[in-house]
């Protein structure tokens, strides 16, 4: 079963990939402000302290607007690094500014080195890219692992975001693949919750848990 979804993912990459090169740039732009804004104005993201957040490129649902909104907020930042001599592994570093980007290993922007690391416990909520996902919170990543590794045994909260063209009806996943709390796209947020049950599940894991957990985390 393994090596069949193992080649099922490897096509369904190939069709998304296809499909990716056909967006236009002026969707994509106006599907960025649309993603950006249900997720600014998510209860997990304005009463986050400490985010994680991958930086875009070409093609990606942008995080520009919402690392310069974290930071106008008073949030603490991090951002993904791959750790040197451990393949597929990466942390999490606190960013203050676009200033503190630096070319990456895989060619994606980087924290420059001397910066502070954020213990993954610190993380209230982490933003995730993808190639594609699917509305029940399945996540189709590149296939090197980084981002379920680096999840694995967390309790944050977990967004992925995707543009709705490349979203999937279903994605078969391992056991090692981590699913999503929410995915958003630019029509909508999946799965979809009412009013009342997203209060509850807020109300749950507000930000005076996630402070408590950093300080046990410290201690």
């Amino acid at each position: 079963m393994g090596d069949e979804i193992r080649e099922r993912k490897a096509r369904e990459r190939e069709e998304v990939a296809e499909l990716r090169r056909g967006l236009s740039e002026e969707y994509c732009r106006s599907a960025d402000a649309e993603i950006s804004s249900r997720i600014l104005q998510h209860p997990y993201f304005q009463q986050a302290d400490t985010i994680f957040c991958y930086i875009s490129v070409e093609k990606e649902p942008d995080t520009k607007l919402l690392l310069e909104s974290a930071w106008q907020m008073g949030k603490r930042v991090s951002v993904p690094r791959c750790i040197p001599g451990r393949e597929r592994w990466m942390e999490a570093v606190e960013i203050r500014s676009f200033q503190d980007l630096g070319a990456g290993v895989l060619g994606i922007p980087e924290p420059k080195p001397g910066l502070p690391l954020v213990e993954k416990e610190e993380i209230d909520l982490a933003l995730i890219p993808c190639i594609s996902a699917d509305r029940s919170g399945r996540r189709l990543g590149h296939g090197a692992g980084y981002y379920d590794r680096f999840l694995e045994g967390q309790r944050m909260h977990r967004f992925c975001l995707c543009y709705e063209k490349l979203l999937l009806d279903k994605i078969f996943v391992d056991n090692h693949d981590i699913p999503m709390e929410r995915v958003f796209s630019e029509d909508g947020v999946y799965p979809s919750f009412s009013a009342a049950e997203e209060d509850k599940q807020v109300g749950n894991s507000g930000s005076f848990l996630s402070k408590l957990r950093r300080f046990f985390h410290r201690i």
